[in-house]
C-alpha cells in the first residue's frame, strides 16, 4: 500500500510539471504573437505618412536612397 502511495504522489508531481511547461508554452506564444502584432503596427505607422499632421496638410520630406 505504501508504494502504491507513493507512485500517486509522483504521478502528482508529474501532473504539476506538465502543467507548468504548458503554461510556459502558452505565455511564450502569447508574448510572440503580441510582439509580432506590435513590430507589424509599427511598421505600418512607420509606412503611413497620412497618419503625420492628424489630418491637415503639411510638408513631408521623404529621403529616398535608392
Amino acid at each position: 500500500m505504501g508504494k502504491h502511495h507513493k507512485q500517486k504522489k509522483e504521478s502528482k508531481k508529474a501532473h504539476r510539471r506538465q502543467n507548468a511547461r504548458w503554461l510556459v508554452t502558452i505565455t511564450s506564444v502569447l508574448i510572440l504573437l503580441l510582439a509580432g502584432w506590435l513590430w507589424y503596427e509599427s511598421l505600418e505607422e512607420d509606412n503611413d505618412l497620412a497618419a503625420i499632421g492628424q489630418g491637415e496638410n503639411v510638408v513631408v520630406q521623404v529621403h529616398d536612397p535608392g
